[in-house]
């Protein structure tokens, strides 16, 4: 310690500040400097430096204390080295810059290790504000981060919506446990990378259940060639994936996911045709069957367009199998429009009035048994029929209560539906009583018009259930005895069976057993036996 006469100083001095110099450039070839002045200078600079404040404790204001010289520059260093950890912990250099440049200043020129410029008995005011500007730098980049990520929390929360309470719980404890800038910088990053990926994350989730539904389709159809099992997988490794690997993915993924569902629902569209295609064309060889039309030649282009269906694996190779299906149900049908506008009248079937007054539907059936050259006569069938002779009632609910004519024949042959002392009987008891005497039966029960004139064209008579002025009758079904409801359009209209024996492309050839034959126009008939809807076909 060097110890000079303290003498009081006239004036208060004035607070040492460092004004950062430029370093001296180095001269360019030829200019005439040496690289080594610019060092000289600063050297020289900072001995007169030391020398002036060295004459300036010896003159009297003060000791020059090489001890505090050596601690301020120790607290200098300190200093520095926590600028360098305020960096690792997330403080943006570009806030320290101002201090590292005075810290570079500091240190540009040095006496026994120490910088000049801590030889003065006033540079602990540089070390003081040096600190106080770290602490200010370090809690306003701290508030701001913290801000930063609690926006970033609350962003990510709205645009989620409705997300279980432990998710966001787990946000607010990473805010709870996060202590420097660079944590809230990091959560602030990693909760915006996230509300960006949410309406990409929702996209790609939409189209894969969508796809996952249109696989499904596929697989019901029967499209062997599915090609969403290969981004089924991307997707369920992309659900796996942190946000920055996500977002990395998301726009591959959406085009692919584009992609597919297009080409998906392509073969889909395309498949639903061609498979309604190839059904309507199994129906019409079906329907020309009926008809008694011969198509059978073309059930191997049918079956060969089958196994090409399994196998397709584009919309173009279905629209090729879609093209020679649609060819085979045009065939089939020209073949049946043919056959409708043609007359076909059906031989071998001998015309009987009925003999009772209510004995119409056993006229018909032993009509319909010539055709196969069976005779049983309207009182054969009576006597096998049996007759349920209980008179009808009404009972407490209102209700008509009588027989079932599908189990016999209801009240008295030769009685009347209109005061329902007699009805008659339904297809049931008289398709037993044809089997049980040989008849060969090809179809009975309910079936619709259409059908009908298809077995008349095929050449099959038909016995059919319907009303007695050929026109449609609001029904007034009965409960028979035994529980069951009865079709009933009496008792103030009357029921008629016929036996159907020809047909034209507007009209039906009946034989009426009480006003003889006859042909019927197509809407009479369809108005009668909708009533019922009800035959019996023999072949």
């Amino acid at each position: 310690m060097i110890a000079v006469e303290e003498r009081p100083a006239l004036e208060p001095e004035p607070e040492l500040a460092l004004v950062p110099v430029q370093p001296a450039q180095t001269p360019s070839p030829g200019a005439g400097a040496q690289p080594t002045s610019g060092r000289l200078s600063r050297k020289v600079s900072a001995l007169l430096l030391v020398a002036a404040l060295l004459a300036a404790a010896e003159g009297g204001f003060g000791v020059l204390d090489t001890a505090v010289a050596f601690g301020l520059q120790s607290r200098a260093a300190v200093l520095h080295q926590h600028w360098v950890a305020m960096r690792v912990d997330g403080i943006p250099a570009s806030d320290l810059a101002v201090l590292e440049q005075e810290w570079a200043y500091s240190q540009s020129t040095t006496l026994l290790g120490v910088g000049a410029v801590f030889w003065s008995p006033r540079a602990g005011s540089i070390i003081d504000r040096w600190q106080a500007q770290t602490d200010a730098i370090w809690g306003h980049d701290l508030s701001l981060l913290r801000a930063g990520a609690v926006a970033a929390d609350q962003n990510l929360h709205r645009v989620l919506g409705p997300e279980p309470r432990a998710q966001w719980k787990s946000r607010l404890d990473a805010l709870a446990a996060a202590t420097t800038p660079a944590d809230y910088a990091a959560l602030r990053a990693d909760w915006g990378l996230e509300a960006r990926l949410v309406p990409l994350d929702l996209r790609i989730a939409q189209g894969v259940s969508a796809i996952g539904t249109q696989a499904g389709q596929a697989k019901t159809l029967g499209i062997r060639s599915d090609p969403s099992a290969d981004l089924m997988a991307r997707a369920d490794e992309y659900s796996r994936m942190d946000a920055p690997g996500r977002m990395a993915r998301a726009e591959q993924l959406t085009r692919s996911v584009i992609g597919v569902r297009a080409d998906l629902q392509g073969r889909l569209d395309a498949a639903t045709v061609t498979q309604q295609a190839i059904n309507h064309a199994i129906n019409q060889i079906s329907v020309a069957s009926l008809y008694g039309i011969d198509l059978s030649s073309y059930q191997g282009r049918i079956d060969g367009n089958r196994g090409a269906y399994a196998g397709a694996a584009t919309a173009a190779e279905f629209n090729r199998i879609t093209g020679d299906a649609n060819q085979v149900a045009s065939i089939a049908d020209n073949a049946i429009n043919a056959a409708l506008n043609a007359t076909h009248i059906i031989s071998g079937v001998t015309f009987y009035y009925q003999t009772h007054y209510l004995s119409c539907e056993e006229a018909a059936m032993s009509m319909a048994l010539t055709h196969q050259g069976i005779a049983l006569s309207q009182d054969q069938i009576l006597a096998e029929l049996g007759a349920d002779r209980r008179a009808a009632y009404t009972d407490s609910s209102g209700r008509l209560r009588w027989g079932n004519p599908y189990q016999t024949f209801v009240g008295n042959v030769n009685g009347s539906e209109y005061n329902l002392t007699g009805y008659g009987t339904y297809w049931p008891p008289l398709v037993r009583i044809a089997k049980a005497h040989g008849a060969r039966l090809i179809a009975y029960g309910s079936m619709s018009a259409a059908t009908v004139y298809a077995r008349l064209i095929a050449g099959h008579p038909v016995v059919v259930f319907a009303t007695w002025d050929w026109a449609w009758h609001p029904r007034h079904d009965y409960l028979s005895f035994d529980g069951q409801w009865i079709p009933f359009i009496g008792p103030t209209q009357a029921s008629h069976v016929y036996t159907a024996v020809g047909i034209s492309a507007s009209s039906v050839l009946v034989n009426d057993p009480l006003r003889g034959q006859y042909w019927v126009s197509k809407g009479d008939f369809q108005a009668a036996y909708s009533d019922f809807n009800e035959a019996i076909v023999l072949a």
